[in-house]
């Protein structure tokens, strides 16, 4: 099929029309990254068990998210594509119930159902089970030993706490405080209410300290290893040894942690779920300071509200991410000269997400360095990442030639230091800090729904974002970084060759599926200097090829992630068919190529009469089962595919 380079051209300036209505008033774009209810459901705990309850108008605006959430059979899934889960279910009806629905409400009633149906609370995650143990629901006896003490060890030790994913990290580091300090919410009316609900059984006769490692096997993604159960008995057994004294010098440490994080984020924390909890802690060691109210005033900073779906509170905010995609999408629209102003207010709003210092202190903290990045979102709770900060580099050096305003030398040369920060000794590059741990670690994995989750490590899309940001940034090669710089990129060809499968797919942590890992990786050698007819790239190209549908469109499925491996959809996705396309354009498969003429002819065929495409199915992830809807990626991407596909047939 042969590319109508006038159907293209009007498409793209439909679509960056789209776009640009979509920009906000800093000149930058941020649209709601759509995870879990679950997380909305901690935030109502959260605000209760400080003592601080959502207001009336609040609590309306949370039911109303709560169901359009629910499922037919009553349930709440952990993300927006999943079945029920338990650990879900059981927090959204906890904190319905604190938001002032009556337990006889349908919604209600089917939601406990459900539960009860597959064994209550006992059989719920840990991490459930800590905040029903927060809402005095469930006893902290019937969780697994979670000591203060392990952040005093040696920080040498192989499995050290600030050796952990910092997510992860962060997440425990609360959590063993508020187990250590047992804290729970008083019991009143509507306490004993829900303990009767959640147990009919009756909650005298509970048996706790039975249910430390039950999990309904729905809600299990990853098994408690051996080790880590035998690693259960031996902190339980050593925290019944544990001086009171070693006890109040370990929950002191972690509360001097918690508030540096939340100083140093602005009270917005790395993110709302370790925030809230943070929240909750501090509240904990102490009811009549200020540090929980302030913490849960900044947790205001992570809220979407509207009438249609209500209010929640979002797993992310994506200014950065959002932002440097958008101006890349621009950048390569045909007429990218008529955007000239939008693209400087992008640009500016960028270079004004930019983290400017390292975290002080930051080796008391486990903190690494900061200066030169750009974080997930605007910035202002200073965890900057690799490939946020490379597709920032990216976009300002694609924007400049529109501008007219150059990237200044001094930002370029942070920006490169501060990505080199994160190589892999692998040849790859981490994401929020550089690799601390084993994959051993993997073993240790207490959160029972996630992987991955243990340690920061090398990734095919960070490496890729990485690849082509330092490429560009130092092909003047006027940079005192450009030597460093060209040796990461070689080591990085070498790392993503050997993380190419024997079909030629690259296996994504971020994405769905093997489209957006192509997507990364094929640009990434290719912007390296790998020529087209090198066996990788071939066989990038070949297995692209082999996976387009039969209408001109790609589509993976979410459970690809689950399993591991390219699962088809049901039908084509807008987002992917863009990355295959962005991908084979990388490659060097031109423009003539049937492949590339049949994907554009779907995105033309789909695009909707507002300039944009359907979002479809998420098409983002974390953890391997956390699936996402980044809802500005149908509006970027098939933008961004076009205006290459427009740009190489005018060639």
């Amino acid at each position: 099929m042969r590319i109508e380079e006038r159907s293209v051209h009007r498409a793209c300036e439909r679509a960056a029309e789209h776009l640009l209505g979509r920009q906000r008033e800093d000149g930058g774009w941020n649209e709601e990254m759509v995870w879990c209810p679950a997380l909305t459901a901690c935030a109502v705990l959260a605000h209760h068990a400080c003592g601080q309850p959502l207001d009336a108008g609040e609590c309306n605006a949370v039911l109303r998210y709560f169901d359009r959430w629910q499922l037919a059979d009553g349930s709440w899934g952990l993300h927006p594509a999943s079945p029920g889960y338990l650990y879900a279910t059981t927090l959204c009806y906890v904190a319905a119930r604190l938001a002032g629905r009556p337990p006889d409400h349908p919604a209600a009633a089917r939601a406990r159902a459900w539960i009860l149906r597959r064994g209550g609370p006992l059989w719920a995650p840990t991490w459930a089970k800590a905040w029903l143990a927060v809402a005095n629901l469930y006893d902290w006896e019937g969780l697994p030993a979670l000591p203060p003490e392990l952040f005093l060890l040696p920080a040498w030790l192989p499995f050290h706490p600030s050796r952990f994913y910092c997510h992860t990290r962060m997440i425990y580091l609360a959590l063993s405080v508020l187990c250590a300090l047992r804290f729970r919410m008083p019991e009143d009316p509507l306490v004993r209410a829900l303990r009767a609900e959640l147990y009919p059984q009756g909650w005298a006769g509970v048996r706790f300290a039975d249910h430390r490692t039950t999990v309904t096997p729905g809600d299990v993604y990853v098994e408690p290893t051996g080790l880590l159960r035998a690693a259960y008995g031996a902190l339980r057994a050593g925290e019944r040894a544990t001086p009171e004294a070693l006890r109040r010098r370990a929950v002191a440490r972690l509360l001097e942690e918690i508030r540096y994080e939340q100083r140093q984020s602005g009270q917005a924390a790395l993110s709302p779920v370790s925030g809230l909890l943070n929240a909750v802690a501090l509240h904990a060691a102490d009811p009549d300071g200020s540090g929980a109210a302030e913490a849960l005033d900044g947790m205001r900073a992570w809220r979407w509200s509207d009438e249609t779906e209500g209010l929640r509170w979002a797993g992310s905010l994506s200014h950065t991410w959002d932002t440097a995609f958008a101006i890349q999408a621009l950048c390569a629209a045909p007429e990218a000269a008529r955007h000239t102003d939008a693209l400087r207010r992008a640009a500016r709003a960028l270079l004004s997400y930019r983290v400017t210092a390292d975290p002080p202190d930051r080796e008391r903290h486990w903190r690494s360095v900061g200066q030169g990045g750009w974080c997930f979102t605007d910035g202002r709770h200073g965890w900057p990442v690799s490939d946020c900060a490379a597709e920032a580099l990216d976009a300002l050096l694609a924007a400049q030639r529109w501008t007219g305003e150059p990237v200044p030398r001094a930002i370029r040369a942070e920006a490169v230091r501060f990505v080199l920060s994160r190589r892999d000794a692998s040849g790859g590059f981490s994401s929020y800090e550089e690799r601390r741990g084993s994959p051993a670690l993997g073993r240790l994995n207490p959160s029972e729904m996630f992987d991955d989750c243990m340690i920061d490590r090398a990734y095919v899309e960070c490496t890729g974002s990485c690849v082509r940001a330092l490429v560009t940034a130092t092909r003047d090669g006027d940079l005192e970084e450009t030597a460093q710089a060209q040796a990461a990129v070689r080591r990085a060809v070498r790392y993503l060759r050997a993380e190419q499968q024997a079909d030629g797919m690259w296996r994504p942590a971020w994405g769905v599926y093997g489209t957006y890992a192509a997507f990364h990786a094929l640009s990434a050698l290719r912007a390296a200097g790998v020529p087209a007819d090198d066996p990788a790239v071939v066989a990038g190209v070949r297995w692209l090829t082999e996976r387009q549908r039969e209408d001109g469109g790609w589509g993976e499925d979410w459970r690809s992630c689950l399993e591991r491996r390219s699962v088809p959809a049901a039908e084509a996705s807008a987002t992917q068919t863009a990355w295959a396309l962005l991908a084979l354009d990388a490659a060097g498969v031109p423009p003539e190529h049937r492949a590339v003429g049949r994907g554009v002819g779907w995105l033309l065929e789909h695009q909707q009469p507002d300039g944009g495409w359907p979002l479809g199915q998420p098409s983002g992830v974390f953890m391997n089962t956390s699936l996402l809807h980044y809802k500005l990626y149908p509006a970027v991407f098939p933008l961004w595919a076009l205006g290459r596909a427009a740009r190489a047939a005018g060639r």
